[in-house]
């Protein structure tokens, strides 16, 4: 297999590209540029996207540079930073992540004070082996799983696998999804909005 900066170098004679263009066209920094066509760090995925889609015009020559980036793996990364537009790009990522979060967080919150205002006795990101859950309530031998979901449209599939999955290996009776608001989709697990959360595990319980 040839190495990635073998290829992306002949890449580059091919469609008459210098360093210094490539830097210009894709927002990498020559230095990077260097790096990467002197086998030194990988080029993270952004940046692989960038480059064939500015040096590759046939799936032939995306196929090659794509064969020498899969033997990359025990190369470092190139540093985010060090590029703009993978500055920009990894910063406008992180805000994102943290703004999520954050959302989570405080979602999480306002679930543990209606469980308080209820009366509801909790345990409170509840870990058992490798498992965990939000909040897990036990009473009287049952077992209610409470699962947080600020973002309800997201990755859908994997918060009806995860209750499934609470549901059989924690032994729970139910696992309830909550949600901040009414949603009127039609989902594949129950999705309790918090207001109806009380009454929800009320009933369960009585």
């Amino acid at each position: 297999m040839k190495r990635f900066g073998d290829t992306l170098r002949q890449l580059m004679e091919l469609k008459a590209v210098t360093g210094v263009q490539l830097s210009a066209e894709t927002g990498l920094t020559t230095t990077s540029i260097s790096r990467l066509l002197n086998g030194q760090t990988r080029p993270r995925q952004v940046t692989l996207t960038r480059l064939m889609k500015y040096l590759c015009e046939t799936k032939a020559e995306e196929q090659s540079l794509l064969r020498a980036y899969s033997g990359l793996d025990t190369l470092p990364e190139e540093a985010v930073l060090d590029d703009e537009k993978n500055a920009q790009e990894e910063i406008a990522r992180v805000k994102r992540f943290l703004e999520v979060k954050t959302q989570s967080i405080l979602f999480k919150k306002s679930v543990a004070r209606e469980l308080d205002k209820a009366g509801i006795k909790y345990g409170m990101d509840y870990c058992e082996g490798a498992l965990s859950t939000d909040f897990m309530i036990e009473t009287e031998g049952r077992r209610i799983a409470v699962e947080c979901r600020f973002n309800v449209l997201r990755d859908m599939e994997r918060a009806v696998l995860t209750a499934n999955f609470l549901e059989e290996e924690l032994s729970c009776e139910s696992v309830i999804t909550v949600i901040p608001f009414s949603n009127e989709s039609e989902p594949s697990i129950p999705l309790v909005p918090l207001s109806d959360l009380t009454d929800t595990l009320k009933g369960l319980l009585s």
